[in-house]
């Protein structure tokens, strides 16, 4: 379930968010301690979702600065109004908890425990004691400062399912978003979601729409599904998590896509090889990754970086999609055999897509810029030529391919090839897709060229990745539409 949070800061606005929070909430709550004079019994009645009644204090992480007696105080009106929730500390002193876990009526209590710092290395011990209390639900909530503190969460949530008692389960920050996504999977109580930006009341805390719309939580998984994702740091830029989990929906698939930030492949791929199926890899993985996997494909290993990842019968294998994927861009609009081709950088995108059109009988030339060292030993591996990314003007060109970063948000202003030496019938294709249109794109449209924007190598280079992953045909039209709607 969705609990969408009510943070004010006025009862007026509150009652607004109440409203607007319907369609995409299992519950609301209520918290008390952000709202400026709360009315509870108005919002109480405004809730057309079953409400969670919280009040807490700056050293729980809330804005509540009175005496203990009051806000429990507050607490105890919720009870009294019939709040079909509440919520309150583990913390909270023995002679005010104690009346509230016997005295509770028909409202449901959370007992709940959060730490803003770090997450325990075993919180076995903090479960054993919470669950000896007469409470409803239990909430702990933690401090991720490693993506594998997450997995301390679902194996806590495995236990509780076992045992039949309802737990929240979460991990903060940015490291325990993916808690925020997979703990309602594993069988959690709920998870929250923000209404909007800025208003959400813990770390890390995810769009309720976006938990909704594209990780789709409200979708029944009783058969199981499959968990993909993108490693890197970082990855809170990617797109990826908006065109997989649209091919999926699309598909008719119950698997879903997340962004691991991670810091330490190794570690990560140890923590998370019985949890995951497969997964993309970014920036600063991608010549790493291989050295845990049980076999790397041919053009990968040419290439020496991966930046797919597949679990099937022969183990972890390791591939690399962009090359193929910028063929793919390509090809629909030329024939690359004899065409004189340019690729501007030399790095890890320049090698995959020169390896990949070398393959076809194109002429290469690579640019280089303040590496001429790298740049001449690409050319050489690809058989064609190096020159300094000033002298690249000077060429003869049937296809321009951008391999640099030069271009990319937030440099949008900048170019990597002069509008003066673009020319009409020229193909340029830009690997840069943030912005949608480069500056290069457009002083090339200007200028007549045939035009390949990044986002086709984004999207083509993501289709053989779903196919490496389900065998199944990929549904790029509808991945292309995800991609341009962001």
């Amino acid at each position: 379930m969705i609990c969408v949070p009510i943070v004010g800061p006025s009862m007026e606005k509150a009652l607004e968010d109440l409203h607007r929070a319907h369609p995409l909430a299992d519950l609301v709550e209520l918290r008390l301690d952000l709202i400026d004079r709360p009315g509870l019994a108005a919002l109480l009645k405004a809730a057309t979702r079953p409400a969670i009644v919280t009040h807490r204090t700056k050293l729980e992480g809330g804005q509540f600065s009175g005496s203990e007696a009051e806000r429990v105080r507050a607490l105890r009106q919720a009870i009294d109004l019939g709040a079909p929730y509440i919520d309150i500390e583990a913390s909270t002193a023995r002679e005010h908890l104690q009346p509230i876990l016997e005295n509770k009526g028909s409202t449901k209590v959370i007992l709940s425990y959060h730490d803003f710092s770090k997450t325990l290395d075993d919180l076995t011990p903090l479960y054993d004691i919470m669950r000896e209390l007469p409470a409803d639900i239990l909430k702990i909530v933690t401090y991720a400062q490693d993506i594998n503190d997450n997995l301390r969460m679902f194996k806590l949530l495995e236990r509780a399912n076992g045992e039949s008692r309802p737990l929240i389960a979460l991990c903060m920050g940015e490291r325990g978003e993916i808690s925020r996504i997979l703990s309602p999977l594993y069988g959690g109580f709920l998870t929250f979601g923000a209404l909007e930006s800025g208003k959400e009341s813990a770390p890390g805390q995810i769009l309720a729409s976006t938990l909704r719309g594209v990780y789709r939580l409200g979708l029944p998984r009783e058969n199981g599904f499959r968990v993909y994702g993108v490693i890197g740091n970082p990855v809170a830029k990617s797109k990826g998590y908006l065109v997989h989990n649209r091919a999926f929906s699309e598909a008719g698939s119950p698997d879903i896509y997340i962004p691991f930030l991670v810091d330490n492949a190794g570690r990560f791929f140890e923590g998370f090889r019985k949890l995951v199926s497969g997964f993309s890899v970014t920036m600063p993985f991608k010549e790493d990754i291989p050295r845990y996997l049980d076999r790397v494909e041919e053009g990968a290993r040419k290439i020496g970086a991966v930046n797919t990842v597949v679990r099937g019968n022969e183990g972890w294998v390791g591939h690399n999609t962009d090359g193929l994927g910028a063929l793919r861009a390509l090809e629909g609009r030329v024939s690359l055999k004899d065409k004189n081709v340019l690729i501007l950088g030399s790095g890890g995108t320049a090698k995959a897509i020169g390896h990949a059109v070398a393959g076809r009988g194109a002429r290469l030339t690579v640019t280089y810029r303040s590496n001429p060292e790298r740049g001449r030993a690409l050319a050489c591996d690809l058989g064609g030529e190096a020159v300094p990314n000033h002298e690249a003007g000077a060429r003869s060109v049937d296809v321009l391919i951008n391999c640099s970063p030069v271009g990319m948000s937030p440099n949008i202003h900048d170019t990597p090839f002069a509008a003066r030496h673009l020319r009409s019938g020229m193909v340029v294709f830009d690997s840069v897709y943030n912005p949608p249109e480069t500056r290069l794109i457009r002083e090339a449209r200007a200028a007549g060229c045939d035009v390949i924007p990044g986002a086709e190598l984004f999207i083509h280079q993501a289709a053989l990745q779903f196919e490496l992953w389900t065998g199944r045909p990929a549904p790029v039209a509808a991945m292309r539409e995800a991609l341009a709607a962001s």
